[in-house]
Order: structure tokens, then sequence, then C-alpha cells
């Protein structure tokens, strides 16, 4: 009985290295909660736009005691 066998190779990348935080003023992190939370704003994108995650922008509004939209 023959049976034929097919494999796949799989080679990986490396996982780039961790970027280092970045220390923002307290202006510029209000303006980008701002910005995240106005009328029409999108908080996925402005995060993503500044190489943050969305839960970042919210703990900071939490944080700051901002008022909702």
């Amino acid at each position: 009985m023959s049976h034929h066998r097919t494999f796949e190779i799989l080679t990986a990348e490396p996982v780039p290295s961790r970027r280092k935080p970045r220390h923002r003023s307290e202006d510029e992190k209000a303006r980008l909660v701002a910005e995240a939370f106005s009328p029409g704003g999108n908080v996925s994108a402005v995060a993503r736009s500044e190489g943050l995650d969305p839960s970042q922008l919210c703990k900071r509004k939490q944080h700051r005691n901002w008022p909702s939209r």
C-alpha cells in the first residue's frame, strides 16, 4: 500500500522589538482625548494614528473626568 504525504514548510519572522514608551505632555494627552471624543470623532482611528490602544484614550478620559459625548 502506497501513501503519498504532503508536507508544508513553515518559516517564522522574528517578532519586532517593542517600542519604547512615548512620554506625552499633559497638553498633548488632552488634545488626543478631545479629538477622539469630540462629536464625530473616532477613538480607534485617533488611537491607531498615534500608536496607542483605544483603551488608553478611554482610561485617560476617565482619569481626567471628561464629560461624555
